[in-house]
This record gives C-alpha cells, structure tokens and sequence, in this order.
C-alpha cells in the first residue's frame, strides 16, 4: 500500500508543477489585472500540423483572449496574430484582431490578442464566439465557444 501512496504523491507533484510551470509562462505576457478569465467562456484547444492553439477570453473592457501558441517544430516567432486571427459573433462578419501583446518565444508564445472593434456589449450577449487562426501551420485553428442560454 506505502509503494503506491509514494506513487500517487509523486505524479500529482509533477502535475502540479506542469501546472505551475505552464501558468507562469502563459501569463508572463499578460497584464496580471487582466489574468481573470470571462465567467462564462471557458478554455478551447486546437491541435493540428503540430501546433496547438489554446485560448481563453479574459475578463477585460475591450474583447481579449488570452492566446497560447505552442509547438516543438515550427519557429512561431514570425507569426503575427495580429494579420492571422479573427473573431466572429453568432455568425456574423469576420472582425480582425488589433492588437497582440506577445514576446517572442521560439516553439512557445503566449500574450493577449485584443479585438478593439468588437462592441463589448455584442461580445457580452453573444451566444457562439469564434476565434480563427489562419496559416500557422495549417490553413486554419478554429476554436469556438457556446453559451448556453
């Protein structure tokens, strides 16, 4: 019984510290008042051509997800998210993002990818959310989040 509470002990301290270790990299690029996720919007993940694009929406004014570019392939600092990302509401027309606020990383980047034409009160009542990357990799990351209603 001791060999397997040793084990037990031993795999959630490296998955705590895989945790910490990778929330301290994601939020390294993002103002600490803006870590706070939006309520409602949990975390999406699009892996395809090995790159995997994780995002959350952050509890800011203007519409911002946090955006996780990661990969043991592809060099992504050449990638400008501000020229590759969009965001759509319900559907609508494709708005592009104007700001990405992410320093160079190699095979990992993370930072806060803004959407300042998004009406935040559109964003708010919006009850599907996507977020498109185009041309890392692949043609298109496509993540989307619903809301129930």
């Amino acid at each position: 019984m001791r060999p397997l509470t040793a084990i037990a002990a031993i795999a959630a301290v490296a998955i705590l510290t895989a945790a910490c270790t990778n929330a301290t990299a994601v939020t390294a690029a993002v103002p600490p008042s803006s870590v706070t996720t939006s309520g409602d919007l949990g975390e999406q993940r699009h892996e395809a051509g090995a790159v995997t694009v994780v995002a959350s929406w952050l509890a800011d004014p203007v519409p911002t997800a946090r955006v996780t570019l990661d990969t043991h392939s592809v060099d992504l600092d050449g990638f400008d998210l501000i020229q590759l990302a969009r965001a759509r509401l319900d559907g609508g027309a494709w708005i592009p993002a104007t700001t990405w606020d992410a320093p160079k990383g190699g095979h990992h980047r993370s930072g806060a990818l803004s959407f300042g034409s998004l009406d935040p009160q559109a964003f708010a009542l919006a009850r599907v959310i996507e977020l498109e990357v185009r041309d890392v990799a692949v043609p298109s990351h496509l993540l989307r989040w619903e809301r129930a209603r």
